[in-house]
């Protein structure tokens, strides 16, 4: 019985020996501790260069709907600002109510008579990480009247 039991024991050595010799496999394991993080990292550095990509295309939208008002070239600069952020973000980007258009004499520190625009979105905000955007970006552009 002595002797089985020191069999065993022997083979249970010989067994944990090559187990741990055998490195097989150890760099998929790895990975697949640390990969679930990396995705993560992936995600979080594109949905910031989405919002950094739409809120940089909304200000070229508000700036030239402020210029386009202030100018008096375009009858409705909501319906003008839907359809630039159409053409430069996508299709249905933001709505006319997204758009607000007023007239004020400050702006930005600076005093006159300015058309100021403002728009308000959410369809890149937070596409994968909603409760740490908030949901909407907001841009403000104005151009001098007059």
């Amino acid at each position: 019985m002595k002797r089985i039991a020191t069999m065993v024991r022997r083979a249970a050595r010989r067994i944990e020996g090559r187990i741990r010799a055998d490195r097989r496999g150890t760099a998929a394991l790895e990975f697949a501790m640390v990969g679930g993080l990396l995705v993560l990292l992936l995600l979080g550095c594109v949905e910031v260069g989405l919002m950094m990509w739409t809120g940089s295309a909304l200000q070229s939208v508000a700036a030239q709907t402020a210029r386009c008002t202030a100018i008096g070239s375009c009858a409705n600069p909501q319906q003008y600002a839907v359809s630039l952020a159409g053409q430069w973000i996508g299709a249905s980007a933001i709505t006319t109510d997204d758009v607000t258009v007023s007239a004020g004499t400050n702006c930005h520190g600076q005093t006159g008579a300015f058309a100021i625009v403002t728009i308000s979105e959410s369809i890149w905000s937070g596409t994968f990480f909603k409760p740490i955007t908030g949901g909407t970006q907001s841009v403000t552009a104005c151009f001098p009247t007059g």
